[in-house]
């Protein structure tokens, strides 16, 4: 399901001990990188359709060197900001469980409602 909004805590992210440690160059491109990993499918995947985005094809979309880039993701995974997929995918673990508990909640007030297969609506 796509949302034109992304959950933003402005809280979490300035108590965030990892993103505070790197640069503010790092953190603008995590923001860059959260904004691709909301439209993502799965979302918290750095993903654009199918693929994995390379470091080039980050650059380019953000407007900076691949070396710039490929510097910044090291900061940011060397500060434990992100982690990988098996397969090398960047993973944003707050949008993942962000994105699980959400389904998690629209499911229990569809079968609140009666509207899962099988069940009925509650007395």
């Amino acid at each position: 399901m796509s949302q034109p909004w992304i959950k933003f805590y402005p809280r979490d992210w300035r108590g965030d001990q990892a993103l505070r440690v790197v640069s503010l160059a790092a953190r603008g491109l995590w923001m860059e990188m959260l904004c691709i990993m909301h439209e993502a499918s799965p979302r918290g995947h750095l993903l654009i359709g199918a693929s994995a985005v390379t470091d080039d094809a980050l650059a380019r979309s953000v407007g900076a060197r691949i070396e710039e880039v490929q510097a910044m993701l090291v900061e940011l995974h060397d500060a434990g900001v992100f982690d990988r997929s098996r397969n090398g995918v960047i993973l944003s673990r707050r949008m993942i469980a962000d994105e699980k508990r959400a389904n998690e909640g629209r499911k229990a007030k569809l079968e609140a409602l009666g509207k899962i297969e099988g069940k009925g609506r509650p007395s």
